[in-house]
């Protein structure tokens, strides 16, 4: 497969050619903006697009490559949190699975079974949290009661210092007071 060209604009990178958009999209990357027309992609999908030389992105001021460390960079500024979101995104994709963003509610990825994308509800919402971040019974709570509601799986994926994943499936939290 041949190396995609992908845009970088204001409002993020787009691949313009309706062919090659479509295939992305066949393969569960991005999403149709603006009546259907351009295909957008997320930041850690466009990362891992370019880790694995399936696109190349073009500033569309500059009209100049943009390489993996400075559009990470740009990403940064807005989302302190895109190195861990990226990070789980390339383990779950390399484990066969097509993960899309998640709705909301502190959850990063709703994941397909293998397979199953395009055919199946997603089965898991993952939450991507760097190992030694606190974070509080009562915010973890609150997204095992988002999962359950949507009848879905949660799993906790904890990027550690070398950058590799564990996953945690979180089933129930019952609070004993005193």
């Amino acid at each position: 497969m041949e190396t995609i060209s992908a845009v970088f604009t204001v409002d993020g990178v787009v691949i313009p050619a309706r062919n090659e958009a479509n295939r992305l999209y066949q393969d569960g990357y991005g999403s149709f903006l603006e009546g259907g027309v351009l295909l957008t992609l997320k930041s850690f999908e466009t990362l891992y697009l370019i880790e694995r030389a399936k696109i190349s992105v073009i500033d569309e001021a500059s009209r100049r490559v943009i390489i993996f460390r400075d559009l990470l960079q740009r990403y940064s500024r807005n989302d302190p949190h895109v190195w861990t979101k990226y990070i789980v995104y390339r383990d779950l994709r390399s484990r066969g699975f097509v993960a899309r963003e998640g709705p909301g509610l502190g959850v990063d990825f709703l994941v397909y079974e293998r397979g199953t994308y395009g055919r199946k509800m997603p089965r898991y919402l993952i939450y991507a949290i760097w190992e030694g971040a606190p974070k509080s019974i009562e915010h973890l709570s609150s997204i095992l009661e988002a999962a359950e509601r949507k009848d879905k799986t949660l799993r906790i994926a904890v990027v550690d210092r070398r950058g590799e994943v564990v996953y945690y499936t979180l089933t129930e939290m019952d609070f004993i007071e005193e």
